[in-house]
């Protein structure tokens, strides 16, 4: 029979993918409601990207756009309980892109409390690293 080390790292490595885990569902099922619904589409050049925001005032979305994702911020509408305070939930959501874009391409249009965000796929080349030999 043959023992095994175990290495006290271990358990800090699954105690992190636990969380990771938990805040991955409480985002995808929106359990603590402060999240907008999302919607990804892949198109031939690029992606669409739509948030769910009805009632919020667009002037008052805070947009930030990445090479690999994009973050929207902002407070929904006080409900009738919060109206005494002025002031709804705050929400945050950001989506990650499966390829890098060209964060300058990005356009935003809302209509109806649905925000379209359309950004372009990165037309940059990569290229190949020889590494140099001294002798």
């Amino acid at each position: 029979m043959s023992l095994m080390r175990w290495d006290p790292t271990d358990f800090d490595n699954f105690r992190a993918d636990m969380n990771r885990l938990w805040t991955r569902m409480r985002e995808d099922w929106n359990l603590d409601q402060t999240r907008p619904r999302t919607h990804l589409h892949r198109t031939e050049d690029g992606y669409v990207v739509e948030f769910e925001l009805p009632g919020v005032d667009p002037d008052a979305v805070n947009i930030q756009v990445d090479i690999d994702s994009v973050t929207v911020s902002g407070q929904f509408p006080a409900r009738s309980t919060e109206r005494d305070q002025g002031v709804g939930e705050e929400f945050s959501a950001t989506v990650n892109f499966p390829t890098e874009i060209d964060p300058e391409s990005a356009e935003a249009e809302s209509r109806h409390g649905l925000l379209t965000i359309r950004a372009y796929r990165s037309q940059a080349k990569r290229r190949q690293l020889n590494i140099a030999k001294k002798h």
